[in-house]
């Protein structure tokens, strides 16, 4: 008996056969499509459609759109033309507040390199008192040492930044 797998069939398969009309005619299809969409004729065409229908719903659009702000305003609701005109107004005082806080670092740090540090008072030893030994430590770790303070102080808090442009819609 010969091998007929190597011609695609297989005839212990019953659903081979229609698997491989199947896919035959798909192809026959894709390749009579891909002509006929790839001409000047089919795009002048769906052009034309598409013009048609876009002028055929703009006037129901704008009733639509008409519809909308009313009942929009009727529930106290604001319009898409309003939401978008307090996001800008937002996003406007956002970066003005980024500028103003990066100028006010630049300010801080001239101001923190320009200070002549001042030293620390001499550390004056405190009487013991034999009636609490113990309550001592706790207020010296409580407090912060003052050469920490320092060293925080000299520190800034961020790196300058870049101010923003707007955004635009």
């Amino acid at each position: 008996m010969t091998n007929s797998k190597s011609d695609g069939f297989d005839p212990t398969d019953p659903v081979g056969a229609w698997r491989m009309v199947r896919d035959a005619n798909l192809d026959a299809w894709a390749k009579g499509m891909a002509t006929m969409v790839n001409t000047e004729g089919f795009a002048k065409s769906l052009g034309l459609q598409l013009d048609t229908m876009l002028a055929a719903s703009a006037p129901m659009q704008k009733m639509l759109s008409q519809y909308m702000e009313t009942s929009l305003a009727q529930a106290g609701m604001p319009s898409r033309a309003e939401v978008i005109s307090l996001a800008q107004r937002m996003t406007n005082i956002e970066m003005r507040l980024d500028d103003m806080d990066a100028r006010l670092d630049d300010i801080l740090l001239a101001v923190r390199s320009l200070a002549v540090p001042v030293p620390a008072p001499a550390a004056i030893p405190e009487p013991v008192a034999e009636a609490a030994p113990a309550a001592a430590p706790v207020a010296e770790a409580a407090a912060p040492a003052p050469a920490a303070e320092a060293e925080a102080e000299a520190e800034p808090k961020s790196a300058a930044r870049r101010s923003r442009k707007p955004a635009t819609e």
